[in-house]
């Protein structure tokens, strides 16, 4: 694979942080539908279907300067009522915390984090989804393993922002963004085998890309082409990738639009 400067030079990097950036324990079942603290896939149907839950709030918590873009907002908000039946609607919210100022996160640290400042769960038939916005690095991040992102439980997720703002030139920080909340978002909606069940052969068979698909320049595969796949789209000036057509249909076999 060659790559030129510019918008492929960053799907490079990307191509390194989204597969080493992500959580993937196996799914399991759980009686209860409003916990937050079970392994990545386990509310995959949650999400995607109106079975127990009709509408989805969103809270994004960043340290003060390390805040999501406009367009990485609009463009999840978009891609969230793409795929999940919530007939009673999505909304985001944002707010900002002071820095912790613990140099990089571990994930322990960041879940203590969650647990002193998330206000947004699961109650009735609406389910709740917390996102940081860190202001450092993670702990596991080095030159070749440069993490941006991570799904760390099944309604949890963590965007290094610091990282982010490293790697992006002008008018990159938006895509990048934008394109590691939704791959993470694939990983909460149990992609790819990972509490939504593959309905044909695409999940990668390299034990170190496990949950990801292995359909060249789909969203969920571990070595994206950032604003080249045959899967990208403009919206509102920046590319954008989405799923190919048989994570779609995992999506849909499991409750998703």
């Amino acid at each position: 694979m060659t790559f030129s400067s510019g918008i492929r030079f960053f799907s490079w990097l990307i191509i390194v942080l989204l597969f080493a950036g992500c959580s993937v324990d196996e799914a399991e079942d759980s009686s209860s539908s409003h916990r937050n603290d079970l392994v990545l896939g386990a509310s995959a149907r949650d999400f995607l279907s109106d079975e127990k839950f009709t509408s989805l709030e969103v809270e994004i918590v960043y340290v003060t300067g390390s805040e999501p873009t406009s367009e990485a907002i609009v463009s999840l908000q978009k891609f969230l009522g793409k795929y999940l039946n919530k007939p009673n609607g999505i909304s985001i919210k944002t707010r900002a915390i002071p820095s912790p100022n613990l140099g990089t996160y571990s994930i322990d640290e960041i879940v203590k984090i969650e647990k002193e400042n998330r206000t947004v769960f699961s109650n009735d038939e609406k389910l709740g989804t917390y996102i940081f916005f860190a202001d450092e690095k993670s702990t596991d991040s080095n030159s070749q393993r440069r993490i941006i992102g991570k799904a760390y439980l099944n309604t949890s997720m963590v965007i290094f922002e610091k990282e982010i703002r490293e790697m992006a030139s002008s008018g990159t920080q938006s895509e990048i963004q934008t394109t590691a909340l939704h791959h993470e978002f694939g990983h909460l909606f149990g992609l790819v085998n990972n509490g939504t069940t593959a309905q044909t052969p695409h999940v990668d068979p390299d034990p170190k890309k496990k949950a990801h698909c292995n359909v060249e320049g789909c969203l969920m595969n571990a070595e994206i082409e950032f604003g080249t796949s045959p899967f990208s789209f403009l919206e509102n000036g920046q590319h954008v990738l989405d799923f190919d057509d048989q994570c779609k249909l995992d999506l849909r076999a499991n409750g998703g639009k």
